[in-house]
């Protein structure tokens, strides 16, 4: 309870703070529009870190992901993609402004890969970068970039969960 009172009021005051319109956002639709649920990391040893997620599992709130969230926001917040099948889904950082970790989620719910996103600045790249499983995959896991890492998550050892 005290973690989500800290987060609205982190929203409440950066929505005050002068942002530019086409810069980032303290939230958009599709991001507003997503369920809140906890998610459960489980690694060797039975270790077990709890995520707060944003579950994306309709289509308009996948194609919105991350896209114009402003990096304070961004570096709280977790979303998870979830699809109708299995297959390769491809991730791209246009209108995202802070790198982010992807971890790609088999149908068992096993983490199969990791890879880290960097933001797509028109001017800066000839073309922009896609980011895709190497295999087919039922969801993924943007957080920002760093986390995974930090909670020593590495592909085959981990799985996910979501709490019902």
């Amino acid at each position: 309870m005290y973690k989500r009172v800290i987060y609205y009021f982190c929203l409440l005051f950066l929505s005050v703070l002068p942002v530019a319109a086409d810069k980032c956002r303290v939230t958009t639709p599709e991001l507003a529009q997503m369920e809140v649920r906890r998610a459960y990391l489980i690694g060797p040893q039975s270790r077990r870190v709890v995520l707060q997620v944003h579950v994306a599992d309709e289509s308009n709130e996948r194609a919105g992901g991350f896209q114009n969230i402003c990096p304070q926001v961004a570096e709280h917040t977790s979303i998870l993609f979830l699809f109708e099948t299995s297959h390769v889904p491809s991730f791209h950082m246009s209108n995202v402004h802070m790198p982010l970790d992807i971890a790609f989620i088999d149908d068992a719910g096993v983490i199969r890969d990791v890879q880290t996103m960097m933001p797509y600045v028109i001017g800066k790249q000839s073309q922009q970068r896609l980011w895709r499983p190497p295999t087919p995959v039922m969801a993924a896991l943007e957080v920002r970039a760093g986390l995974l890492g930090e909670l020593g998550v590495s592909p085959g050892e981990w799985s996910i969960t979501l709490e019902n």
